[in-house]
């Protein structure tokens, strides 16, 4: 299981409670945004299980959970090919051809030049080496820190144009989400070449918890890495007033970071004991602002008002965990 490059569907061996999902970010040239998740779901406490596709619209902060028979979930072992009914997932594809009460989406979203997180025997993906401790609850994967997108949805007959948009796509996998976490991912800096993921989360380890982070800058083709087990030091932080002030330091590097949340929010569904349930508030207007220094000279200086970002838990309960 722990071996498996992280895109690939780790839940063959039906394990309970287990969940899997990959979070597609897509964006057109004029910043509308839509989020697409396809997963799977086995509770622990009883024989529930199901599969599901959500889609997040940011204009208006409408999800959609759409529940599967598990039977309507097919993933190819070797490789990210994900039928789901009528709908089709890869790394390079996303083809929708669903509908419920009050939503219609059909159409299909190319992605081209994918910047993945590098994953190699001592460096399993965006966690290291801590993607091959069986003991973690949740497993993380960044699969495109950004990419180009063409081609187009009909969302309940109104036609969204991705050509010439960006796209990001991720996954987790395990058998909860931590219990506290900020997250926040952004693609577009108003024509610049960035693409910042951060996350912060509490992680349990035998008998205490710490939190951990990982923090990919994606500039000019070249992807820093800010993580806990590439020895990133922490040099200051705190959140106030809702806003994350960050600040890491990796040898001749100096990272900074502010996020704070937006104004308009959708309510993802996340594994529960029993089944899955509507408690992940994420906004798509929130803000990251990123300062990227080497030997005090500037590379990055630039903001998004356009970044996905999630605060979930206790925020000063995963400050103090902070080592």
């Amino acid at each position: 299981m722990f071996i498996k490059p992280p895109e690939l569907f780790h839940g063959q061996s039906m394990q309970r409670p287990f969940f899997e999902g990959w979070y597609h970010k897509m964006s057109t040239k004029n910043n509308q945004t839509v989020v697409v998740i396809p997963g799977i779901y086995r509770s622990g406490e009883n024989s529930n299980e199901t599969a599901f596709l959500m889609f997040y619209q940011g204009s208006n902060g409408q999800v959609d959970y759409v529940p599967y028979d598990v039977k309507d979930f097919n993933c190819n072992k070797n490789s990210y090919d994900l039928q789901l009914g009528n709908n089709f997932f890869s790394l390079n594809k996303v083809n929708l051809n669903f509908q419920n009460d009050r939503l219609s989406v059909l159409g299909e979203v190319i992605s081209e030049q994918l910047n993945p997180w590098p994953v190699s025997l001592f460096e399993h993906g965006c966690m290291g080496w801590y993607g091959y401790v069986p003991t973690m609850e949740c497993f993380h994967g960044i699969l495109s820190m950004n990419h180009k997108t063409h081609g187009s949805l009909k969302v309940n007959g109104q036609v969204m144009d991705f050509n010439n948009g960006c796209g990001y796509i991720e996954k987790d996998w395990g058998k909860n989400f931590p219990k506290d976490w900020i997250w926040a991912q952004s693609n577009q800096f108003h024509g610049e070449k960035i693409s910042v993921s951060a996350s912060l989360a509490t992680i349990p380890w035998r008998n205490y918890e710490f939190s951990g982070f990982i923090i990919g800058v994606l500039f000019n083709e070249k992807l820093y890495k800010f993580t806990t087990y590439n020895f990133s030091k922490h040099v200051k932080i705190s959140f106030e007033d809702d806003k994350l002030n960050w600040i890491i330091r990796k040898g001749r590097l100096k990272l900074k970071l502010k996020i704070s949340k937006g104004i308009s929010s959708g309510l993802l569904y996340a594994p529960d004991r029993r089944d899955m349930l509507p408690k992940v508030k994420e906004y798509l207007d929130g803000n990251i602002t990123i300062q990227l220094t080497e030997s005090n000279k500037i590379l990055i200086d630039h903001s998004s008002d356009n970044a996905a970002v999630e605060i979930t838990g206790n925020p000063d309960r995963l400050i103090q965990n902070v080592k």
